[in-house]
């Protein structure tokens, strides 16, 4: 089994990297091809027959436990050691103590007009989520919060409704920013009530803000940002998918040096290079004081080709430290990975299922 890892200095990381590099690199064939040309390809001529007499009689059970880096006494030695190996190298998933880390974290309930058309999952998603982002925006002094790639608005509602935030929600979807407008509205009937109470002083319940944009690049992600971070206007109402160019306008019109800008930016299955927009722009944007984002669908992150071409950057590899070694996960490596997770959960959920009915 290999040694454990850590990330506490560049140098371990970079450590780290190269193992993974190193074990993955006689397995590229496998990993470059679609999972479907393993079988019409025979790649699978390729795996230690040793290996494929082994697990071909294994219980699926079993075999769903590879990646969590579980063996069997009986399997070959050579098969045992991949797997340990393959385990030392992966990231920790032992979940953090939210509580610990965010002392004043409320979890509060989302009620039956704010989880309106939720299902279970994504209303725990938005639960937890909302009471993250809540939390850091309190301790980062964050006067605007920027959904990105907010969907039909379900946690910027909350965010807005519940936690009584400034909110601003950016998708690419027109439609999406229709929805979530119309959406808000209803729910915003609902809090009438309590609305009129709050505005007895300056309190008010406002409803979050849709901008229609499609972020291509961290600069265009941060001229927005740049752009709502001024507090002496409005977050414009909708902005259309040809009229990015129109952020830089707008902030070099409505810049006040002497006005304090923060945000927090946040992404709820933030998917592709999404994701990997919102970290450069929170590194890049002093605006930007804090990133709350959860992300989606990685196997859709771009790969440049012409490493000279920087502009925009590549979504993969994010870091100097992944290229320097010449590290490279395709699509079909990205698309293996996603779909041997979700096999995994699939199995659990159905494990639990079984488990209630028994």
């Amino acid at each position: 089994m290999g040694k454990e890892r850590s990330c506490r200095t560049a140098g371990e990381t970079l450590e780290w990297i190269n193992a993974i590099h190193d074990f993955l690199k006689p397995y590229k064939p496998l990993l470059d091809s679609h999972v479907v040309s393993f079988f019409t390809d025979k790649l699978w001529e390729s795996v230690d027959q040793q290996w494929i007499d082994c697990l071909r009689h294994e219980p699926i059970a079993n075999l769903l436990q590879i990646p969590s880096g579980v063996i069997q006494d009986y399997w070959p030695c050579s098969l045992k050691e991949f797997v340990l190996t393959l385990g030392s190298l992966v990231f920790p998933r032992d979940p953090a103590d939210l509580q610990r880390v965010l002392p004043d974290l409320d979890v509060i309930p989302v009620n039956n007009v704010l989880g309106q058309g939720m299902n279970l999952k994504k209303k725990h998603e938005v639960e937890v989520l909302a009471a993250v982002i809540t939390s850091i925006a309190k301790s980062a002094g964050a006067k605007i919060v920027i959904d990105v790639g907010s969907g039909q608005g379900y946690l910027a509602q909350v965010l807005s409704f519940q936690y009584q935030l400034s909110v601003v929600a950016i998708d690419a979807s027109s439609h999406h920013g229709t929805i979530t407008s119309a959406r808000a509205k209803r729910i915003k009937k609902h809090y009438a009530a309590k609305m009129r109470e709050l505005q007895s002083g300056n309190q008010h319940l406002s409803e979050p803000q849709t901008v229609t944009c499609c972020v291509l690049s961290s600069d265009s992600l941060k001229t927005l940002s740049g752009t709502l971070s001024c507090t002496s206007i409005d977050p414009p109402d909708r902005i259309g998918l040809d009229e990015r160019e129109d952020f830089g306008e707008q902030q070099s019109m409505s810049d006040n040096p002497n006005k304090e800008s923060s945000l927090v930016l946040a992404g709820l299955h933030a998917c592709g290079d999404l994701s990997v927009t919102m970290l450069r722009t929170f590194v890049e944007s002093e605006e930007v004081k804090a990133i709350v984002s959860v992300g989606c669908c990685y196997n859709l992150l771009t790969e440049d080709e012409h490493p000279e071409n920087t502009s925009p950057p590549c979504g993969f590899p994010l870091s100097d430290g992944l290229s320097s070694v010449g590290l490279s996960l395709g699509r079909n490596a990205r698309d293996l990975a996603c779909q041997a997770y979700v096999i995994e959960w699939l199995y659990l959920l159905e494990c639990r299922e079984m488990e209630k009915f028994n």
